[in-house]
């Protein structure tokens, strides 16, 4: 929803998350083994009954979007099964697969008849050697053309991308042209998770120094992005995902894509679980609950101690001692706390009106 300028009352829900599996085949330097989840053992992967008894719950207070990813979904096989038991069981209204794999392309069309609303698919650069580069795979024209079939089933298409200092920073306006002429609905520019390298070391042993240079180092200011993209956008505005996402500035190209940046610095969500986390303030804060492979509920990137493992409930068959725990995990939003960053919402629309 829109951020408001004042009174509106506002939704304490964060996004919902489900790392189906624990691993991608990629290894991209600015990620961790597990993706977004904390540490997981190798080939771990939810089994779908599992994932949808935890999704249930989740729907059933309210949450009506879920985001599957990893891992990378597309190694994932009943993904296409899970997607359809979460529309036509779960009744979630939305279900997004994230994937920066090219098998994605392959299951395009049986994930869009089973009821994903929204691929989303990464491309850091248009390079095929730096594409190489940055995951370890020298796969870069047919991630190109699993990103096109994506596109073809007529689902919508976002692209993220990783903005690096040094290293694709220039490519930003190359690529949202390409994305533009692909038919790509949306485009979010995402900054580096410069203090990702301070958590646990368990889940951030990946993370490595590249061109001489920690990870910090390759972070970009997004604002100096998003005054580019300002001279040839018809249209600005500010978003967040939920009621507990980043402000984040939308820009609408002439040809309809929006280019969205997912700013850090325009500020976070905290709650109870942030009270003396020697991480405070930390980039991703509690914009997200994430079910992770091995059945644990993480609120944040950074910490592993504050997770709820729920595989012992849903082992012993005891439903409603994990339904009280997720329904605890998500209380831990409802009290959160907005702490401005560099730029508040309010300062990101009055730049938009300049």
């Amino acid at each position: 929803m829109d951020v408001s300028d004042g009174g509106e009352k506002r939704m304490r829900l964060p996004q919902f998350r489900v790392t189906v599996n624990s691993r991608c085949g990629r290894a991209c330097f600015f990620c961790r083994p597990s993706g977004e989840a904390v540490s997981t053992a190798s080939g771990c992967e939810l089994r779908p009954d599992d994932l949808l008894r935890v999704a249930q719950v989740v729907r059933d207070h309210g949450v009506d979007s879920i985001k599957l990813t990893g891992g990378d979904p597309a190694l994932y096989e009943p993904l296409t099964d899970v997607v359809r038991r979460l529309r036509d069981e779960a009744g979630f209204t939305d279900v997004e697969v994230i994937s920066r794999h090219p098998l994605i392309g392959d299951r395009a069309q049986e994930l869009a008849d089973a009821g994903v609303t929204l691929f989303n698919i990464s491309l850091d650069t248009l390079d095929p050697a730096l594409h190489h580069e940055v995951c370890g795979v020298d796969d870069h024209a047919e991630v190109i053309g699993a990103l096109e079939r994506c596109v073809a089933t007529s689902v919508p298409v976002k692209v993220n991308v990783v903005v690096m200092e040094g290293i694709n920073d220039h490519e930003v306006p190359q690529l949202a042209e390409f994305c533009e002429g692909l038919g790509v609905a949306s485009m979010k520019l995402l900054d580096i998770i410069k203090d990702l390298g301070e958590g646990a070391k368990s889940f951030t042993r990946r993370l490595r120094i590249k061109r001489g240079r920690n990870l910090s180092e390759l972070y970009v200011p997004l604002e100096r992005l998003a005054a580019e993209l300002r001279l040839r956008a018809v249209n600005e505005q500010v978003r967040q995902q939920g009621g507990l996402g980043h402000p984040m500035s939308v820009f609408t190209m002439p040809s309809g894509m929006e280019v969205v940046v997912k700013d850090s610095t325009a500020g976070a969500w905290y709650g109870s679980v942030c009270r003396g986390c020697s991480f405070f303030p930390c980039h991703d804060a509690l914009m997200a609950l994430r079910l992770t492979s091995d059945l644990r509920m993480q609120f944040c990137l950074l910490r592993e101690d504050v997770t709820v493992d729920l595989a012992p409930f849903l082992a012993s068959g005891t439903a409603g001692e994990m339904e009280a725990r997720v329904q605890a995990a998500l209380e831990v939003y409802e009290d959160a706390q907005f702490r401005p960053g560099a730029s508040t919402p309010q300062q990101l629309l009055e730049v938009g009106r300049r």
